[in-house]
């Protein structure tokens, strides 16, 4: 048999996360009882790799009967259960007075699938992937005739020679002609004909789905709103923590979700022919979200995943792929079996201190802010305030910027033809949009970068004076407006643009102190503050080349808002980056919209533009071909051409 320490013995136990399961139930536990909580176990029948029991731990804190109940559920996939343990453990600790009113309880679910945490495995002790078993089982189980198709080459008895050479090169001409994200899409849906084949679904409610239903007809039938958190890793941009609603269908958690989180919260509703850029199968059924849903019918329930990026959807499906061969076919005790092993562990639970503290962080405010919603909410449901659609969350007033018939072209080109935009204080706007589309002149025309050949610009109600210069082409009239204009603007570029002879400090502090005259000691004050924000304290004294490229770009934004911008343009932030580098900004860049920033976004993070925009446009040769709120240009899209674009980036 592996023995933890096995499994664990090259992990840093100075991080935050622990690997083995004894130490993340002893902590859970620990923290459980200092905050006061009323705790129960269902012991699992079987037992840990040594031999120690195992089980579902529940706490509660509040009362039993309460109207309105937060949950937080981990270890539905067992091997992720390090990441949703450390999250429950460190809010238990993080509210050392947990006041709560008396119609408000928190529920904690402590790894529901505790054999595949013990044991390392992302499914549970029947091969059984939890999240794809709650499934109404009175009629047939789902049919999914492509992974059919792909069975015999992802489980095969070799792990090496002829054999396996022969199920790749199927699987790889499978990938050639349907691309990845489709096979992907086909294998991670699920299947019920293949016990032992990935993502299988099982045959029947396992141990782990009747324990949960258990749980929440025990303490969930009184309640009147609720909200549920499923605490997941492994899919997405590396260290980019994610908030979804996953759910197959429309219902009124999702515009209460809306109401508490705006954009931040992106929704995925699942179905056979859904498509979704999250890392998540949208064509999946029997979500441990929609059975939390459907448990407590006589409440509103906004149920939530947080699912926290790590490697790409190929590598992931490998070091699946060959865990399943290990239990399958392989020897346990190994030393094969330990590489397998650690490379699973590193797949879903990286041992890199940012990625943990990050994805922690982010994990405990969006429950700070959940818990704090539903303290406010009416306890019955339907009476709360009518929710609000995410684009009329932001404030109006004086528009920040406003773009009216913006023409610009490079000598016969027309890139920009009769372009209109408008952005609100407090409003994302992010424009989509193949290369060439136009987006990004349209940005270097609103910084005045580049010229326009006719059209309006208004910054914070100030119109920028143009004048007709040689040949009827519009310039710049007043050079010092201009200027003063640039102060407000904020601008983040593709490529960097730091200087690489000055320190990141001195990057930062730079134009403060030489355009905003600020003194010295306030710039430097503040620089750090900001590096603080985007996770750089201590890279101040660092040169831009000794920094990777995700922190290069945070930098950039560190360095665009020491000018306190009034409103920030982003032209596609992340294209110049490596994949795994791309979270690390993506976060910064959500937290920056979450507190209100204004922003105008390029980007090709299709999932992400959905995520945090009010306002989304469209752009096609030159022109707005659609634009509206997320919801509709993703979810609805008039056009034919944006229809076609989704098409290649989802």
């Amino acid at each position: 048999m592996i023995q933890p320490r096995d499994l664990t013995q090259s992990a840093d136990t100075s991080l935050p996360f622990a690997l083995d399961y004894a130490t993340m139930r002893h902590r859970f536990l620990a923290a459980a009882r200092a905050a006061g909580a009323a705790l129960s176990e269902h012991i699992h029948p079987l037992h840990g790799p040594d031999g120690t029991t195992i089980a579902t731990d529940v706490a509660l804190i509040g009362q039993a009967d309460a109207a309105k109940l937060m949950v937080l559920i981990s270890g539905t996939h067992g091997v992720e259960g390090a990441y949703g343990s450390a999250c429950q453990t460190a809010w238990l600790a993080q509210k050392a007075n947990w006041a709560l009113p008396d119609d408000t309880a928190v529920l904690m679910v402590h790894l529901i699938n505790p054999w595949g945490t013990a044991w390392s495995r992302r499914v549970n002790e029947d091969n059984v992937d939890l999240n794809r078993n709650f499934i109404d089982w009175t009629t047939r189980p789902p049919v999914n005739p492509g992974y059919a198709e792909l069975h015999s080459a992802l489980v095969v008895p070799a792990l090496e020679g002829p054999e396996r050479i022969a199920a790749d090169d199927a699987l790889a001409e499978q990938t050639r002609a349907k691309g990845q994200t489709k096979i992907s899409s086909i294998i991670e849906a699920g299947q019920y004909d293949f016990p032992d084949g990935l993502f299988y679904g099982g045959d029947a409610p396992v141990w782990s789905n009747r324990v949960l239903a258990a749980i929440l007809a025990q303490f969930g039938q009184r309640a009147a709103q609720v909200i549920v958190f499923d605490l997941h890793t492994g899919a997405g941009p590396y260290g980019y923590p994610a908030l979804l609603s996953v759910s197959p269908v429309d219902h009124p958690g999702l515009a209460w979700g809306a109401q508490i989180f705006g954009p931040a919260m992106g929704q995925v509703i699942t179905g056979q022919t859904s498509t979704t850029t999250t890392g998540i199968a949208a064509t999946a059924t029997g979500y441990v979200s929609n059975f939390v849903r459907e448990a407590m019918p006589q409440a509103r329930v906004l149920p939530l995943v947080m699912e926290c990026g790590t490697l790409s959807s190929a590598e992931m499906q490998r070091r699946v792929v060959e865990d399943n061969w290990l239990h399958l076919f392989g020897k346990l005790g190994s030393d094969r079996a330990q590489r397998i092993k650690s490379e699973l562990v590193q797949g879903f639970i990286p041992q890199d201190e940012s990625w943990q503290q990050i994805c922690l962080a982010t994990s405990l405010r969006h429950f700070d802010n959940a818990l704090s919603a539903l303290k406010k909410v009416e306890a019955l449901p339907g009476t709360a305030a009518a929710p609000k659609s995410p684009l009329s969350i932001a404030p109006k007033g004086t528009a920040a910027v406003e773009v009216v018939d913006l023409h610009k072209s490079f000598g016969p080109l027309e890139v920009l033809q009769g372009v209109n935009l408008i952005a609100y204080p407090g409003e994302v706007v992010s424009m989509i949009g193949s290369s060439g589309s136009g987006k990004s002149t349209m940005l270097r025309c609103i910084n005045l970068l580049e010229q326009p050949n006719s059209g309006r610009i208004v910054i914070d109600g100030e119109v920028v004076r143009m004048k007709t210069a040689v040949k009827g082409a519009a310039t710049i009239a007043d050079q010092r407006q201009i200027e003063h204009i640039r102060a407000r603007v904020g601008m983040v570029f593709q490529s960097f643009n730091l200087w690489p002879h000055m320190t990141v400090l001195e990057n930062i502090i730079e134009s403060p102190i030489h355009v905003l005259k600020e003194p010295r000691a306030d710039a430097v004050e503040h620089a750090h503050a900001l590096l603080k924000k985007v996770g750089l304290s201590d890279k101040h004294a660092h040169y831009p080349g000794q920094l990777s490229g995700g922190q290069q770009q945070r930098a950039a934004i560190a360095r665009t808002l020491a000018m306190r911008p009034k409103v920030m343009l982003f032209d596609e932030p992340t294209s110049a980056l490596d994949p795994e580098l791309v979270g690390e900004v993506l976060r910064v860049i959500r937290q920056l919209a979450e507190e209100g920033n204004t922003m105008i976004l390029v980007t090709h993070e299709m999932q992400f533009a959905r995520e945090v925009s009010h306002k989304v446009m469209f752009l096609h040769r030159g022109r707005v071909e659609e634009e509206g709120t997320p919801a509709d240009l993703f979810g609805q899209p008039r056009s034919e051409r944006l229809r076609q674009f989704l098409a290649r980036t989802f």
